[in-house]
C-alpha cells in the first residue's frame, strides 16, 4: 500500500484488541520512536528493543513482554536474531509477527538489508505466529522474494493501487543545479517541500547555499549530532514553507501531510526508492509535485554498466535498478504510466505530469525525452564496446604491482554489498575519465585493479592500496574522491 495508507494499522489494530503479544520488525530506530510517539496517547502498551536504547530502557522493555504488561514490541531485525530475544518471545507466546518495511527482506528492494534474510527463520523459531508483511514500495520481483524468503508456505498478497491522483511527475535534465532548486521553492513560495541528495556534503552545501538565497532551508543527514537533527526535523514538521534538505536518512515514518513538493536534486539509484520519497508529498491528498533533475552521462554510465557476472544476486539486482530508474527519466510517455508499469500496475496516462500537461505542446518534450534516450543508449553502447572491444587490451600493469592487483583466472571471492556497491561506482568513474580523453576504460584501470580499490577503500595518495596501484596522480585523486564520498554516504 502506498505511503500514509495506514499500514500500520495493520499490526497496531491486532494488539488494541488481540490476546496476546504482536512482534514488529523495524529497520530505524527513528521509525520505531515515531510509532511509539504516536501511540502514547492510545492507551495501548507498547515498547521497543533497539541498540540506541540505556539497559534501562531495554530492561524496561524487556519486563514487560515478560509480564504481558506490554501489547506491541518494536525490535531492530539484529535484535530480534539473538538467541536470548528468540527464547523471551517464544516463551511469551507471539501471536503475530509484522515485518515492516518488508522490501528490505529482497535483494531485488532497494534498501536491502541482509539481516533481515533471518527474520523467516525468527518466525519459525518463535513459534510459527502468523506472518505479515508491509511495505509502501515492491514490484513484482520483490513481492515475490518477500514470500519466498519470509513464509513458511505461499501467502495471502494484497496490493492497493500504486496510483497517487494528487502528484505531478516531472523529470528535468540538469542545467544549472542551485537556480532550478531555488526556481521550484519560489514556486512553493510559503509551502513545505524537501529536496533530497546524495550525500551530505552536497546536502550541507545546498541547505546552506538556499538559506543564503534567504529561504528557510534546513539539513538533515546521519552525520549530524542528535540534537541538530532533532532540532532540524522539528523546525520542519512545525513552520510553514519550510524545506528540508536531505538523504534518504530523511524517510520512513515522516508523516508531515503538507508537504507541497519534493525534488530530487541528484537521481535515486531505483524506482522503488524514488517511489518512496515522492510518496512524502501531497498525504493530505492536495495537488503536490515531484520534479526530479539528472544529467545525461550519469544516464548513459548507469545503461553502460555491465551485468555483474558470477551469480552475485544483489550486485545484478543493483544494475537493474539502476538501469531501470535511468529508463525512467527518458520515457517518452507518461511519466506516471511508465512508473506504475514497474510495479506491475496497467493503468491509463495521467493528465498531471510533464509530458501529459500542455496538450500539443507536450508532444515537444514527449520528442525531446526520446531523443535523449537515443542519444544516453548511443553513449552507453559506445562507453561498453569501449570497455569490452576485442580489440582492447588491459592496460599494462607496473612491473612492481602486487598479484592481488593483476587479472586472476580464478573466482573472485564475492565482494561485501557495501563493496560491490562501490565497485560500480568506480567503474562509472573511470568510464568518465576514459570519456574525456577517448580510451578505453580498461586504459584508465583494469577490473582487477578497481576491485581491489573497492576492497581496500584507501584513504589518502600515501595509502599503500594506491602506491601499489601504480596509478597516476591525477585518477589516483578521482578514484580517491569516489570513495571518501561513498564511504561518507554509507556512515
Amino acid at each position: 500500500m502506498p505511503t500514509g495508507s495506514g499500514k500500520s494499522l495493520l499490526y497496531q489494530l491486532p494488539a488494541a484488541i488481540g490476546r496476546g503479544l504482536v512482534v514488529v520488525a523495524s529497520p530505524l530506530i527513528a521509525l520505531m520512536r515515531d510509532q511509539l510517539r504516536g501511540l502514547e496517547t492510545s492507551g495501548l502498551a507498547a515498547a521497543a528493543l533497539h541498540s540506541g536504547q540505556s539497559g534501562d530502557e531495554a530492561a524496561g522493555a524487556l519486563d514487560g513482554v515478560a509480564s504481558g504488561r506490554v501489547r506491541l514490541l518494536y525490535a531492530a531485525p539484529e535484535r530480534l536474531t539473538q538467541d536470548g530475544t528468540v527464547e523471551m518471545l517464544r516463551r511469551a507466546g507471539v501471536k503475530l509477527f509484522a515485518v515492516d518495511e518488508a522490501h528490505c527482506v529482497s535483494q531485488w528492494g532497494h534498501e536491502f538489508r541482509p539481516e533481515y534474510r533471518a527474520l523467516g527463520d525468527v518466525a519459525r523459531r518463535i513459534g510459527a505466529p502468523p506472518v505479515l508483511a508491509v511495505t509502501a514500495a515492491a514490484g513484482p520481483r520483490t513481492r515475490a522474494d518477500i514470500a519466498a524468503s519470509l513464509f513458511a508456505r505461499a501467502p495471502k498478497i494484497f496490493v492497493r493501487s500504486f496510483a497517487r491522483p494528487n502528484l505531478a511527475l516531472a523529470f528535468r535534465e540538469k542545467r544549472g543545479g542551485l537556480g532550478q532548486i531555488a526556481a521550484v521553492l519560489r514556486r512553493h513560495g510559503g509551502e513545505s517541500g524537501i529536496v533530497y541528495c546524495n550525500s551530505r556534503r552536497r546536502t550541507d552545501e545546498t541547505a546552506r547555499d538556499l538559506a543564503r538565497l534567504g529561504f528557510d532551508a534546513r539539513a538533515y543527514h546521519a552525520g549530524l549530532d542528535a540534537v541538530a537533527r532533532g532540532e532540524n526535523q522539528d523546525a520542519f514538521f512545525s513552520r510553514k514553507g519550510a524545506a528540508m534538505v536531505a538523504t534518504i536518512a530523511f524517510g520512513m515514518g515522516v508523516d508531515k501531510p503538507d508537504v507541497r513538493f519534493v525534488l530530487h536534486a541528484d537521481l535515486p539509484n531505483s524506482i522503488e526508492g524514488y517511489y518512496q520519497e515522492i510518496g512524502r508529498a501531497g498525504r493530505d491528498g492536495l495537488p503536490a509535485e515531484a520534479l526530479a533533475l539528472f544529467d545525461r552521462h550519469d544516464l548513459a554510465a548507469r545503461l553502460a554498466s555491465p551485468p555483474v557476472r558470477g551469480g552475485d544476486l544483489v550486485a545484478e539486482a543493483e544494475y537493474e535498478r539502476r538501469k531501470a530508474m535511468a529508463g525512467l527519466c527518458v520515457a517518452p510517455g507518461c511519466r506516471f504510466r511508465a512508473l506504475l508499469a514497474e510495479f506491475g500496475e496497467a493503468s491509463e496516462p495521467c493528465g498531471r505530469c510533464d509530458h501529459c500537461r500542455g496538450g500539443p505542446l507536450a508532444w515537444g518534450r514527449r520528442l525531446g525525452a526520446l531523443a535523449l534516450g537515443w542519444r544516453a543508449a548511443a553513449e552507453s553502447r559506445l562507453l561498453r564496446l569501449g570497455d569490452n572491444g576485442p580489440d582492447e587490451e588491459p592496460a599494462a600493469a607496473p612491473a612492481d604491482e602486487p598479484a592481488e592487483f593483476l587479472p586472476d583466472t580464478a573466482p573472485a571471492a564475492p565482494l561485501r554489498v557495501g563493496d560491490e556497491r562501490l565497485l560500480r561506482k568506480l567503474e562509472e568513474a573511470r568510464l568518465r575519465l576514459a570519456r574525456e580523453r577517448g580510451v578505453a576504460p580498461r586504459r584508465i584501470a583494469s577490473e582487477a585493479l578497481l576491485r581491489a580499490l573497492a576492497e581496500a577503500r584507501p584513504r589518502s595518495p600515501a595509502d599503500p592500496a594506491i602506491l601499489r596501484s601504480g596509478l597516476p596522480s591525477a585518477d589516483a585523486a578521482a578514484f580517491l574522491r569516489v570513495i571518501a564520498k561513498s564511504r561518507e554516504e554509507e556512515a
